[in-house]
This record gives structure tokens, sequence and C-alpha cells, in this order.
């Protein structure tokens, strides 16, 4: 009876992940959420009750800082600008959310059910990316509030993906075996995800691609260190004709938003100097100035009206950074504690990196630059919310879930595989 359960769990999260990206299917996507709620928590109950193994525990640290930073978050209703709107916000990116990161940690109990939810976080994106790019090529051209999840958030989509894109190159069991066949699957969705990132018209994006890629392979040298003395170049010329490529990308989103935004003759370096969220950003410090360590209460525009007023720019409504964004709702108290819950996140997937497992290994370098490529998007918005939020939150459960289970199973079996064993 669990191993059914179990199935049901993982059949209703895999269709959650892949409808996550789209606002078609909306229906589906709530009856997948239901289920996979549903089946964690009676999975939960059952463990509690003696009748079924517990999970393990991801660790002490990161239990406590993410209980915290939910905790805080739900309070602020009580000295909320607005209790309503808060009660609201907390209901759909605090709990939800959490029944989700549960339902995905559950759900990863060993590899095959990791790579099952991998390659559909993969195919999910394939068609997404291919959908954007035949819509864009058509006469109507793209609406990316039609099928996807708007720019910015199709943008950060495609940042959260990059990081899986490893599992196409290393071995089993964390990845899908690797050699010629992996290598030119995880070329091809590469070339997606640039083209699709292109179409955003995002310049962040890149910086933020750019981090996932240089982080990946900063950690993977750091790891298979010996590999990458025997094979320098076949380490470093990806690497770095991808880092071109970024960087040509980059310069042709900085000209296009500034030959679409500013007047002509306008150079980068100008767009940059009179990007209107420098002001946005000396509005939002002084209203935190007005309520510095409690905040103005849990939700993404809880001020939007404030914000706006000075630039009557609707797109202006928040904060544009995830940071000064959780310090504006939730006061000094609240930011410590969400940074507090990034640092337990990146010091739990060191750990895995530190592993004598490369499996377990692996999993630590795709966290961190998870995490890391997901901060630096949202240094000039921020999209821990809705469909994004829930994207980053329910990945990073997976990694967890799986990572704990491999990590206990390793170390009781006693004969790891040797840390220099390089991912193919």
């Amino acid at each position: 009876m669990p191993q059914f359960f179990h199935a049901v769990l993982l059949v209703s999260s895999a269709a959650y992940l892949a409808l996550q990206p789209t606002n078609a299917a909306t229906y589906v996507r709530s009856v997948a959420f239901g289920v996979a709620a549903g089946t964690a928590l009676l999975l939960v109950a059952a463990s509690l009750a003696g009748r079924y193994e517990r999970a393990p525990s991801p660790g002490r640290a990161l239990v406590v800082a993410l209980c915290a930073w939910c905790a805080w978050d739900a309070v602020s209703f009580l000295w909320s600008a607005n209790p309503a709107y808060t009660l609201g916000e907390v209901r759909r990116e605090v709990i939800w959310a959490a029944l989700m990161m549960l339902a995905f940690y559950l759900a990863a109990r060993d590899a095959n059910a990791w790579r099952t939810l991998v390659a559909v976080a993969l195919m999910s994106f394939a068609v997404m990316a291919s959908l954007a790019i035949g819509v864009a090529s058509s006469p109507e051209a793209w609406d990316a509030g039609r099928w996807h999840i708007g720019v910015g958030a199709f943008s950060t989509y495609a940042v959260l993906v990059a990081p899986l894109l490893l599992t196409l190159l290393a071995p089993g069991p964390a990845g899908f075996g690797g050699g010629r066949a992996g290598a030119g699957l995880a070329l091809v969705l590469l070339v997606l995800l640039l083209v699709a990132a292109r179409l955003a018209d995002n310049r962040m994006v890149w910086d933020a691609l750019a981090t996932v890629f240089a982080t990946s392979f900063g950690l993977a040298a750091l790891r298979w260190h010996a590999a990458l003395r025997r094979a320098p170049v076949r380490w470093l010329a990806p690497l770095v004709a991808l880092l071109v490529v970024l960087v040509v990308l980059f310069g042709q989103t900085a000209r296009d938003k500034a030959t679409a935004h500013f007047p002509p003759q306008t150079t980068i370096a100008q767009t940059f100097a009179h990007d209107p969220r420098l002001q946005l950003w000396d509005r939002t410090l002084t209203l935190i100035g007005e309520r510095p360590w409690i905040g103005f209460g849990f939700g993404k525009t809880i001020l939007s009206e404030e914000l706006k007023s000075e630039s009557h720019d609707p797109l202006l409504s928040h904060a544009h950074n995830v940071f000064m964004s959780q310090w504006l709702q939730t006061g000094a108290i609240g930011l410590a504690v969400f940074v507090a819950l990034l640092a337990a996140l990146v010091a739990r997937y060191a750990r895995f990196l530190r592993s004598p497992d490369d499996a377990v290994a692996l999993l630590g370098v795709i966290g961190i630059a998870l995490v890391a490529g997901f901060v630096v998007k949202n240094l000039t918005d921020d999209f821990l919310i809705r469909a994004t939020g829930k994207e980053f939150w329910v990945l990073n459960a997976a990694l967890l879930g799986f990572g704990v289970r491999r990590e206990r199973t390793v170390t009781g079996a006693g004969a790891p595989a040797r840390p220099d064993t390089p991912a193919k």
C-alpha cells in the first residue's frame, strides 16, 4: 500500500511540475496540487502513527530556518498595512509552497523518482521554450502572458532549469548516464534555453545564467580537480565559449532596451545610469525607514500604491530586489531569517559537495548553482512568488529529498565512490 501512495505522490508531483510554467491547464494543475499535498500529508500521518517509516531530516539548521521564515511571514498579518492581503499571500506563498515542498521532498525518495522529476522539468521547459519560439515566429508575435508565466518570470524559469542540464552530462544515479547522447541533448536544450531567454528581452537573465554556469564549473573543478588537471581544455573550452555567447547576448539585449525605452543615441551605460529602479530603490528605503524592524506585512505588493506614486509606472509596484522586498514586507527580522534560510540551503548543499559519493556531490553542485542563479536574477526584481517562487522551492525540496536519502545510504554502505572520479 505505501508503494501505491508513493506512486500517486510522484505522478501528481510530476504533473504539477510540468504545468508550473504555463497559464494553461490551471484546473489540472490545481488537481495535481491537491492530490500531491493530500498524499504527502497522508504519508506523514502514517509515519507519525508508526505505520510507515519516517523521512530523514534535511538538517536541524535548515528546518529551523524554514519554519522561522514561514512563521514570521504568517504573523506579520498582525501589524500588516493590509491584513486581508497579507493573509491571502501567506496562504498562497507560504502554506501552499510549504505543502508542495513537503510533497517533493517525499516524492524524491530514490534515484528513479529524482530522475523522473528532473526529466519532467526538462521536458516541460523544452515544450514551453519551443512554444515561445514558435509563437514569436508567427505573425501575431509572442504574447508571454497567454501561454507562459510572463516575460520576467519566464526568464527566471529558464535560470531555474539551467542547473538541471548537468544531469544530462553526469552518470547515474543522480544523472542520466552522460555520453554522446546526453551531451547532444544537453546542447539542444541549452540552445533552446538561450533562444527563449533572448525572447524575454531581460538583461539580468544573462548575468544569472553566467552565474549558474560559472558556479557549476567552479564547484565541479573543485570537487573533481584531478579530472580537470588531466583534461583542462575539455573542461575550460565549453565554459569559455558559453560565457562569450552570454556576453554577446547581454550586449544585444542591452542595445534593444536602449533603443526601445530611451531617446536615440543613448548609450548602454546611460541606460543603467537612468534606470527607473534606482529611484524606486531610494523610495523603498525611505518606506523601510518607517518600519525598519517588522515591515508592513507579508506580500510582494503590500505598498504598491505608495511605490507607484512617484513614478506612475504600474510595473514599479514592488521593490524589484528580493532582499529589499523582504525587508519592506517583514522588516529586518524577516530579512535576517530569509538570509539565514538561504545560507542554510547553501550550507547543506556544501555538505553534499564534500560527500565522498559522486552522486551526492553532483546534487550539491546543482543546488548551489540553483540558489546562486536565482539570487542574482532577483537582484533587480522579485520572483519569489507564484510559479517561479514555487518552482524554486520544489526543486530545492527534490534535491534535498534525494540527496539526504542517498547520503544516508552511502554512509551506511561504507564503500563510496572515489572523490576524484569525474562526472562524465
